[in-house]
C-alpha cells in the first residue's frame, strides 16, 4: 500500500495497518477535510487528478492508497471494509459489485447530479433494480483488426458486416492460401459469442442487469443460440481447429508479420500495429443478420463508489471528488491518455481506425460482456474459456457446452 507524501511518512502510514489513513499527513493539511481513496490506478496515473482536485478544493485532502487489480484490489478492499477501515471512495466492478451492493457498502448514486450525463450502459454495469452504485466514465469495445493488403487480394476492402458473409470471406481467403482469421483461444473465450449474445438479448427484449438476480442462473443455456452461430466458424471450415492453442501474443505476432488477414482485438494493441508499419484498419464485429442490431464484445470500465455510511462534510467531499472526476478537465485527461470516454456531452477524440467502433458500439452502449451479468464472474470466465477450447476442438457440442457451464456455475452458488 502506498500513501502520497514524504517518503518516511508514507512508509510509516503504510506500515500502520490498523491506523486510519486520515491519521497520516503534514501540518500544512491540518484542519482540512480528509478523504480516503483506495484506487487500483497506480500513483503515477492517479497523482495528476488528485493534484488538480486539491488545487480546486483547497479545503480537502485526499489520502490516497493503491492496490493492483483485480483480485488483490478486491481482497484489500474487503479487508478494510470488514475491519472498520473502509475507504471513503473506492472501485466497484463486476467482480465485487454484488458483494458491495448486497452488504450495503456502496452508496446509491442514482439521483446524484454528477450522474446526469453518465451513459446508461455504464450505469447498468454497476446497477441493480434501477439503481446505480458507481460512476463509470469510459468503456471499451472489440472489433476486427484486418490487413488491408491481404483482404484486397480476394477483392475485399473491409470485413463484411454480416456473419454469413464474414464466413464466406474466411473461406475465400483460405482458398487463396491466406490464413483468414485467428482468435486467442488459449487465453480467453471467443469475443464473437459475447457480441452475438448482446444482440440476441436486445432482440428478445431481455434486460441483462436482471440476469444476476435470478435464483437459478444458466449462463450456458442463455447463450446457446450465440454458441451455435459462433461454432460455424470452425464447423464450416473457415478456420481450422488446430488454432485452439493460439495465445494473444501469438495472434498479434502473426498479424503484424502479415501471416493472417484478420484477428479479433481491441485498442490496446493499436500502438503495436502502428509500430509494425502495416497497412491495417479496424472494423465492427459482424452481426448475425439484418434483423439483429450489431454489437461488440465490450464493457464499461470500473467505476468509483462512495462508502454508504459517509455523512456530513466527508460525504460532501466525496461527492465533490466524483463531480471532479466527471468534469471536463478530468474527462479530457482520460481522453488524452487513450481512454474511450462515454459521458454524454463530451466530444471525445479517438484514433481514426477506432472511430467507427467508437461511434457505432462504444458511444451508443452497444456492447456486451457475458461475465458482467452473472454471479461469480471469475469462475464463469475460467469455465467459459475451458469449454470454448473443447468446443473449437470438436470434443463437445454446443448443447454440452451449455450444460457444462450451467453445472459449474450452479456448483459455485
Amino acid at each position: 500500500m502506498k500513501i502520497w507524501g514524504k517518503r518516511m511518512l508514507a512508509l510509516a502510514c503504510a506500515g500502520a495497518m490498523l491506523v486510519p489513513l486520515a491519521a497520516c499527513g503534514s501540518d500544512a493539511d491540518a484542519g482540512k477535510i480528509r478523504l480516503s481513496y483506495l484506487s487500483w490506478d497506480n500513483e503515477q496515473t492517479s497523482k495528476p487528478y488528485i493534484d488538480e482536485f486539491e488545487k480546486e478544493n483547497p479545503d480537502i485532502k485526499i489520502d490516497f492508497s493503491y492496490a493492483p487489480p483485480t483480485s488483490e484490489y478486491i481482497s484489500t478492499l474487503q479487508t478494510r471494509l470488514v475491519g472498520n477501515q473502509a475507504p471513503d471512495v473506492f472501485i466497484i466492478t463486476s467482480e465485487n459489485r454484488d458483494d458491495l451492493i448486497d452488504n450495503g457498502y456502496a452508496k446509491d448514486l442514482t439521483d446524484e447530479s454528477f450522474m446526469k450525463n453518465i451513459s446508461q450502459a455504464n450505469k447498468d454495469f454497476v446497477g441493480r433494480d434501477g439503481k446505480t452504485y458507481g460512476m463509470s466514465i469510459t468503456s471499451w469495445g472489440s472489433g476486427i483488426a484486418y490487413n488491408k493488403d491481404l483482404l484486397k487480394q480476394v477483392g475485399y476492402d473491409e470485413p463484411p458486416a454480416n456473419w454469413d458473409d464474414f464466413l464466406k470471406l474466411c473461406k475465400k481467403l483460405k482458398n487463396a492460401g491466406i490464413e483468414p482469421f485467428l482468435e486467442p483461444n488459449a487465453d480467453e473465450p471467443s469475443r464473437f459469442i459475447d457480441a452475438f449474445q448482446g444482440s440476441i438479448l436486445e432482440k428478445k427484449g431481455v434486460d441483462p442487469t436482471t440476469l444476476s438476480t435470478q435464483d437459478n442462473q444458466t449462463p450456458g443455456t442463455d447463450e446457446l443460440e450465440a454458441i451455435k452461430e459462433y461454432i460455424r466458424l470452425y464447423d464450416e471450415g473457415g478456420v481450422t481447429r488446430d488454432t485452439v492453442g493460439i495465445s494473444g501474443d501469438d495472434m498479434k505476432t502473426q498479424f503484424t508479420n502479415g501471416q493472417v488477414a484478420m484477428i479479433v482485438d481491441g485498442a490496446w494493441d493499436f500502438a503495436t500495429f502502428e509500430q509494425a508499419g502495416m497497412n491495417w484498419d479496424f472494423a465492427p464485429m459482424p452481426k448475425l443478420g439484418d434483423d439483429y442490431t450489431q454489437y461488440a464484445q465490450g464493457s464499461a470500465s470500473p467505476a468509483w463508489a462512495i462508502y454508504a455510511k459517509l455523512d456530513g462534510d466527508k460525504l460532501k467531499a466525496a461527492e465533490k471528488f466524483l463531480t471532479f472526476l466527471s468534469s471536463k478537465w478530468a474527462l479530457q485527461k482520460r481522453n488524452d491518455a487513450g481512454d474511450a470516454v462515454t459521458v454524454d456531452g463530451f466530444d471525445a477524440t479517438v484514433m481514426t481506425q477506432y472511430q467507427k467502433v467508437y461511434d457505432q458500439d462504444i458511444k451508443t452502449g452497444k456492447y456486451y460482456l457475458h461475465t458482467n451479468f452473472y454471479s461469480k464472474p471469475d469462475i464463469l470466465k475460467s469455465e467459459l474459456k475451458a469449454q470454448n477450447q473443447q468446443l473449437v476442438q470438436g470434443q463437445i457440442t454446443p448443447d454440452q457446452y451449455a450444460k457444462n457451464i450451467d453445472a459449474k456455475v450452479a456448483a459455485a452458488q
